[in-house]
């Protein structure tokens, strides 16, 4: 055995293959994530068809997700603090995998929406849980690019599924898209129960009779040598989570931070939720609908993992304001384009590399916002005040749609909230860092 810090001994150390795998599974978790998400959108032009409902109630369809979601980050997503990173993913993915195998034998709007929250809930709680994960599985020299690899899964996830869904809509009908997001909640949780352990950062801010053998484990599973004892616990009192992201040293950070994200988020959830449709609008079926938004996620996959490798060379912040203010001159473009499949496949691929590519920036400035003791907590709180937000865009877009503003109009509408969000961050004050040290 050898003394010393556990946590500072995994930052100096190569990456062991359990990391990578551990790693690995959040990308995994948040590609399932993202095609959650988006399941309903790619359906969503089918179901309009089906069941005759027009946009503003359809709006109401492609927002009750996004109610969950918010309701699971602001009230599940803190628990995983109390009970452990592993507990929460599992119980989030038995949420998803109901609540999708639920939708899919849905029979009307308010059955549908109900299911659709429950799925969201799960969705909800379960990034703001993988985001720090992919941090505290990693050493110090691949922390960014190991949040890179996180969010690389969720656009990963949105264009393989969409092509999945494609095929689905050809093949089948709109309950296949839910059934196959289904089953690979459950092969996931396969997945998470045999290689996905309890991180470090955990184990030592909940101390207890078995914490020296639990780190002593997963220091062996990651190839390093145990340690004798473990350094003292901090001597401060630890706060209630929520308390601490509001103390005055944080409180003004964790606001920030929170606008940043509520802003940007609208526009994010506006283009996710009614690409699809505004293509189905011009004539092309709910398949070609979604073959252009599964285009779009890939031009974010690319986005994604070029963010990893240029954020720890660069000024994150500068990055991040680009791809907002990116965001926010390509979501009216994407609108006011005409009946054109390869300038609707272009702008859709330029819209999704600023929306994916701001994403997974963001990320890593919400995650380097709050110590490990409480970073489930004040991630789950930006999120959640993200994603209620972000529940309004379908229903409001939906009624300016209803009301018989066009694309064009709304697109511009909607896509102000990112141009705002990245001027928010151009002009802020602190510089943060992509990941600290201590994560």
């Amino acid at each position: 055995m050898t003394a010393g810090d556990p946590r500072a001994a995994i930052d100096a150390a190569p990456m062991s293959r359990a990391q990578v795998a551990a790693v690995v599974i959040t990308s995994a978790l948040s590609a399932l994530d993202g095609y959650d998400v988006l399941s309903v959108t790619f359906a969503a032009p089918a179901i309009s068809r089906d069941w005759a409902v027009g946009k503003a109630m359809l709006g109401v369809v492609l927002s009750s997700g996004l109610v969950g979601m918010a309701l699971g980050s602001l009230l599940l997503a803190p628990v995983a603090d109390a009970i452990g990173r592993r507990r929460m993913v599992m119980l989030n993915l038995l949420l998803m995998m109901a609540g999708m195998l639920m939708s899919a034998f849905s029979r009307g709007v308010a059955e549908l929406s109900a299911w659709r929250v429950v799925t969201g809930i799960g969705i909800g709680a379960m990034v703001p849980i993988i985001t720090p994960l992919a941090v505290e599985f990693s050493n110090a020299r691949w922390r960014t690019l190991s949040l890179a690899v996180m969010s690389i899964g969720y656009p990963i996830g949105g264009t393989v599924g969409g092509f999945v869904a494609a095929g689905l809509l050809h093949l089948f009908d709109w309950p296949a898209v839910f059934l196959f997001g289904a089953a690979l909640a459950l092969i996931l949780l396969g997945a998470v129960t045999l290689w996905l352990p309890e991180p470090l950062a955990f184990l030592m801010e909940r101390r207890d009779d078995r914490t020296l053998a639990r780190v002593n484990a997963l220091l062996r599973r990651f190839a390093l040598p145990p340690v004798e004892a473990l350094p003292p616990p901090p001597t401060t009192p630890r706060a209630v989570p929520y308390r601490e992201i509001f103390a005055a040293g944080q409180r003004g950070a964790t606001l920030r931070i929170t606008l940043v994200n509520l802003l940007f988020i609208m526009t994010v959830y506006y283009v996710l939720s009614w690409m699809p449709q505004m293509i189905a609008d011009l004539g092309f079926s709910p398949s070609m609908a979604t073959m252009v938004s599964a285009l779009a996620s890939f031009g974010g996959a690319i986005a994604c993992i070029t963010i990893g490798i240029v954020a720890p060379r660069t000024d994150l912040r500068a990055v991040v304001a680009m791809l907002m203010i990116g965001l926010g001159l390509a979501t009216p473009a994407f609108g006011f384009t005409s009946a054109s499949l390869p300038l609707l496949i272009l702008t859709g691929l330029i819209a999704g590399a600023f929306l994916y590519g701001g994403i997974t920036g963001l990320y890593a400035l919400i995650v380097d916002t709050f110590e490990p003791r409480a970073r489930a907590t004040g991630v789950g709180f930006v999120m959640g005040i993200g994603r209620a937000a972000g529940a309004l865009a379908p229903l409001v877009s939906g009624a300016l749609f209803g009301i018989g503003i066009d694309r064009g109009g709304v697109s511009a509408a909607l896509g102000s909230m990112a141009l705002l969000a990245g001027l928010i961050v151009a002009l802020s004050a602190r510089r943060p860092q992509p990941c600290r040290a201590d994560a």
